[in-house]
């Protein structure tokens, strides 16, 4: 049973409209309501300090700006450092990013329980998500559910984000390579890095870096 739930979304109308209809559907207690990622990364660390842990996360992956400064700008990267952090509750993502490789990379890479597109039938699947992955199975909604299946779907490793991000930094191969070997990151040199591109061009279809950095950015890769 889940017992106390916290709820990342900043959409106001979204986030009440979700809170009563789970409140009202499950055996849910109590559920609190943040708007920002780092809120709820310290609304998290709080409750454990206070021995009264959350049982389950819910959050949507895009936040937009304000005025406000965040460190954490997003649900994925929420998402990751918790699952860095070695912090195993159950997490639940709400959102209309529905491209194969995100989802995939979230449920297999970080261990997400449930994956909700929100729309039409958004609430209904969340209710039905929270009950799903209360028994200790993974939910996700049926307009995606193909997704987990389909081995055509290429998700990135933690090093082939690191190389993308830094070739869109606008550093060259060789810079790259010094860099890695600065920070003690493994493998470092320029051969297996040049291997590395070539794989993610084949995957990618691209023939040059700038159309391999412009097909990841349009896959939501990185």
């Amino acid at each position: 049973m889940f017992e106390k739930v916290l709820l990342v979304e900043d959409i106001d109308s979204i986030g009440h409209g979700v809170s009563m209809m789970l409140q009202k559907a499950t055996d849910i207690k109590e559920l609190v309501f943040s708007k920002y990622c780092d809120d709820a990364y310290l609304k998290l660390l709080r409750a454990e300090q206070e021995q009264a842990p959350f049982d389950l996360l819910i959050t949507d992956l895009s936040f937009k700006k304000d005025h406000r400064e965040s460190r954490i700008t997003s649900g994925k990267q929420l998402i990751q450092k918790l699952r860095d952090q070695e912090k195993h509750l159950p997490i639940i993502v709400y959102s209309v990013e529905e491209r194969p490789p995100v989802v995939k990379k979230l449920v297999e890479r970080y261990r997400v329980s449930g994956y909700v597109l929100k729309g039409r039938n958004g609430i209904k699947d969340m209710i039905s998500a929270v009950e799903t992955v209360k028994d200790g199975k993974i939910f996700i909604s049926p307009e995606l559910s193909g997704i987990l299946r389909r081995k055509e779907v290429f998700v990135l490793e933690d090093f082939d984000t690191l190389l993308l991000s830094r070739l869109s930094e606008g550093l060259t191969q060789e810079e790259i390579a010094l860099q890695l070997k600065v920070e003690g990151i493994s493998p470092n040199s320029l051969s297996s890095i040049e291997k590395r591109l070539n794989r993610l061009k084949e995957e990618l279809k691209a023939k040059t870096t700038i159309q391999l950095i412009s097909n990841a950015k349009d896959l939501g890769l990185i």
